[in-house]
């Protein structure tokens, strides 16, 4: 699956705030293979977005707010919007264009009315287009040609998505988050098990005494020093003997085997190696990069700037920053390929010298200096 557009108004605290995740020229020679949509070469996505921004500059917001997009189109329950909306007394609304494993361009554009005095909940109108992506078609092209699809009379709503999307397949590791995409049921058992010794084993070498737990479906024990550890479908029964990195770990492990198995899939990794060494976080990034197949996208939301020396090209770097505007604050994204055109330009050095206005406002922190 591959998010070519989105566009959030009122959700959350994102206001008219506009991503495009395709890209106009192709790149020679690129570290990243197969930025395009497979057998669509002039169809080209940005496959690999690493997400960097102060905190509260909204990169687990927007992971969040993609997480029930794919629940809404999955299962059409309006719930999963209604947590969204941002401030109920004003319109919200969304849309978002994507591919999924196939030719076609899709786009689902989703309005909510403001509450009425009377009313507890927004109405909401739901508009869904398409369109053939043709052999020469750039996403600009395929996008000229969307046709909106009509239900038919007493359909359900999750059963015309279905129908006209077919199903999606993503996966999300989410800083405080528990969802239930995130389980080991769709993996193979044995493809899990290396992933996850190579993984925490990495990280934690007294954890390396890891099997699957016969007779339990989808469960794994984590052995050391005589004590047991239970990973049961994605969740640990007891985690309190492991550290803050090798809990992550066992996310990163579980989003790893998904993309090593390669099922036309999404995945959104936030923020999980805060607690890993920084060689390790480009390494594992790596592998995961290596591992991620045709049709395929992964946002990568990071504090760490070193993953800024990474031999990949500038579009793959995303800054997000939030600024004061006519007395809100507003969410806006810009590529690094947005500023630096030059071969030679450094993605670190505009970084640090706040070029895409992504470094907090330290000047509240001058005040401590006048204490004394």
């Amino acid at each position: 699956m591959i998010v070519l557009n989105l566009e959030l108004d009122n959700i959350y605290s994102f206001k008219d705030f506009k991503v495009n995740f395709s890209y106009p020229k192709r790149v020679i020679k690129s570290t990243i293979e197969g930025e395009y949509l497979k057998e669509r070469p002039n169809f080209r996505y940005r496959k690999a977005v690493i997400l960097m921004g102060s905190n509260g500059s909204g990169k687990t917001t927007l992971g969040r707010a993609l997480l029930r997009i794919f629940r809404f189109i999955e299962l059409g329950d309006f719930s999963f919007i209604r947590e969204m909306i941002g401030d109920p007394s004003k319109p919200a609304s969304f849309s978002i264009d994507f591919v999924n494993g196939d030719n076609v361009l899709n786009r689902l554009v989703l309005e909510a009315e403001k509450r009425g005095e009377k009313t507890y909940s927004s109405s909401f109108s739901v508009t869904v287009m398409q369109a053939s992506i043709g052999v020469n078609d750039t996403y600009e092209k395929a996008v000229c040609k969307l046709v909106e699809i009509l239900p038919k009379r007493n359909v359900m709503l999750s059963d015309f998505f279905r129908c006209i999307f077919g199903d999606i397949e993503y996966s999300f590791a989410l800083l405080d988050e528990s969802n239930k995409e995130h389980n080991t049921s769709d993996i193979n058992q044995e493809l899990f098990l290396s992933v996850l010794k190579a993984v925490i084993g990495t990280l934690d070498p007294t954890l390396t005494d890891i099997s699957i737990l016969e007779g339990v479906e989808d469960s794994y024990v984590i052995r050391r020093n005589g004590q047991e550890i239970i990973l049961q479908k994605g969740k640990l029964l007891e985690g309190e003997f492991l550290s803050s990195g090798t809990l992550k770990g066992i996310d990163i492990a579980i989003l790893m085997a998904k993309i090593i198995s390669s099922n036309n899939g999404f995945y959104y990794c936030d923020e999980h190696f805060s607690y890993v060494q920084t060689d390790l976080e480009k390494r594992l990034f790596g592998i995961m990069l290596e591992y991620l197949g045709d049709n395929e996208q992964l946002i990568f939301t990071t504090h760490n700037s070193d993953m800024m020396d990474l031999n990949l090209p500038k579009h793959t770097y995303a800054f997000l920053s939030k600024k004061k505007e006519d007395n809100e604050y507003i969410i806006r994204m810009k590529y690094a390929s947005d500023v630096l055109k030059r071969n030679t330009d450094s993605v670190r050095s505009a970084c640090e010298n706040d070029v895409f206005s992504s470094i907090p406002d330290e000047t509240l922190l001058d005040e401590l200096e006048k204490i004394r």
